[in-house]
């Protein structure tokens, strides 16, 4: 139910921000040509494409960053703060994509500009006469709860349900089953029954549905409770006591082999935006083979000629929650390149289970080189294409290294590893520390957003142009 009304307020918010746009547009081209702009043949099929683009920008934007995320919760000057945001997302992604299209010149760069200040102007209108219209419907439709629960709990219970920022259900009447607390207030609501009237009561008054949050042993002592609510229709929600003392991890109640059943995970991923996440890898890894196939073809024959032996280096690397699959790069290293490697190990400069060295005698001139420019680590694309990687994701271990993890190094293993990610844009071999690529990969982990990866994509040609923690 919280999940389809939450879809019903972005779709809301998404023709509000439409019309938003469509008004702006309409403005923006009639004064920005008239007033800022020099006049010249702006047809009606020119108002027409370049408004298609605007949409086709919008929609990349609305599906891929949820800007609209916490709608109601927001302030005025946060929602004008993402109102804001947003129109900086929109001038950026609709350049690049006018760029790619080559279509820049068909678009008036005075019609541009005066367009999206009006849509700030506009739409920062329109969403808060939303906002406060929802809000109202909402306060006037929203599902009358009556909380059961015993004295010590009411108030932190009742408190942490109106903090949630749940706009669907509001507690109206509460129900002490340990105490006779009838015609007091706790937190502004009022107690109006104990164990020996609460049906009575919830009989006579506007329920929509009881929430009880009480201790109990098995679902054996709260079934006649159940029992008699149902038989009134009513919705009866369930604490379930198994998740007690485990507040820091997010859980769901969702199906399982035909079982409920309460999921604990430390992060959680939208299905659709990691849906987004694959789509955009496998434009990416297509991209990527075809130059991937041309710097094999200029730089293959200069491996083979310096060191004899295959052109591509396969190697096991352990990928998301422990699957075994077979990483390519560009050979780098001279062949003996593993056997000589426990020879060195004494000059290790990483701390903890990585292996790094300063001028390491087992990589080759061209290897260096191919290194140092990240030449080497593009048949990686060939790995996102099959789906064993991704563009952006985490630091894939050698399967030695895996075989010495504790147990909270796991973690980092939760999404596939990735061409690039937190630990490469922030000093690569800089970093000598493992517990820190940790604690990037954990950090990339826990505040993932197609966003970020948007980031750290941008970030990576600027740390690979500048060879930044290269080695």
């Amino acid at each position: 139910m919280v999940q389809r009304k939450e879809k019903y307020v972005n779709l809301v918010v998404c023709l509000a921000d439409i019309v938003s746009l469509f008004i702006s547009y309409l403005m923006g081209s009639y004064l920005g040509l008239r007033f800022v702009g020099k006049l010249w043949s702006y047809t009606h099929r020119n108002l027409i494409i370049n408004l298609g683009f605007l949409l086709v920008t919008f929609m990349l934007i609305f599906f891929i960053f949820s800007l609209n995320a916490y709608f109601l919760q927001r302030s005025a000057i946060e929602e004008l703060l993402n109102v804001i945001k947003y129109n900086i997302v929109l001038a950026v992604l609709l350049t690049f994509v006018l760029y790619l299209t080559k279509t820049s010149a068909q678009f008036s760069r005075s019609v541009f500009a005066v367009t999206l200040i009006l849509n700030v102007l506009i739409g920062y209108g329109i969403r808060m006469w939303v906002k406060q219209y929802l809000r109202k419907y909402y306060a006037k439709h929203s599902n009358c709860v009556m909380l059961i629960t015993t004295h010590d709990r009411a108030e932190k219970v009742v408190s942490h349900f109106n903090n949630s920022g749940n706009w669907e259900n509001k507690i109206t009447y509460i129900a002490l089953v340990d105490d006779n607390k009838q015609g007091e207030k706790i937190c502004g609501v009022p107690v109006v029954a104990s164990y020996e009237d609460m049906f009575d009561y919830a009989k006579q008054a506007h329920v929509d549905e009881v929430f009880f949050h009480i201790s109990y042993r098995t679902g054996h002592s709260l079934h006649p409770y159940i029992e008699q609510f149902e038989k009134m229709g009513v919705t009866v929600h369930v604490i379930a006591n198994l998740i007690d003392g485990f507040e820091e991890f997010n859980q769901k109640v969702e199906m399982v082999g035909g079982y409920p059943v309460i999921s604990f995970t430390t992060a959680s991923f939208d299905s659709e935006k990691m849906i987004v996440k694959r789509l955009i890898d496998i434009i990416g890894g297509l991209v990527g083979c075809v130059v991937a196939a041309i710097l094999l073809l200029i730089f293959g024959p200069l491996i083979k000629l310096e060191s004899p032996g295959p052109i591509l280096f396969k190697q096991q690397r352990v990928g998301r929650n422990g699957k075994i699959f077979s990483i390519y790069k560009m050979r780098s290293m001279y062949m003996d390149a593993e056997e000589r490697k426990k020879e060195l190990m004494a000059q290790n400069e990483m701390k903890g289970l990585m292996f790094k060295m300063t001028d390491d005698p087992r990589i080759t001139k061209i290897g260096k080189f191919i290194r140092s420019t990240s030449i080497d680590e593009f048949p990686q694309f060939f790995n996102v294409l099959k789906g064993d990687m991704s563009l952006v994701g985490t630091r894939p271990p050698t399967v030695d290294e895996f075989n010495q993890y504790e147990i909270y190094h796991k973690r980092r293993l939760m999404m596939k590893p990735g061409i690039t990610g937190m630990w490469q844009v922030s000093g690569r071999s800089d970093i000598e520390d493992f517990e820190e690529v940790v604690r990037l990969d954990l950090s990339y982990i826990d505040n993932w957003s197609l966003a970020l990866d948007f980031k750290i994509l941008f970030k990576t040609v600027t740390v690979v142009f500048g060879k930044v923690g290269s080695r």
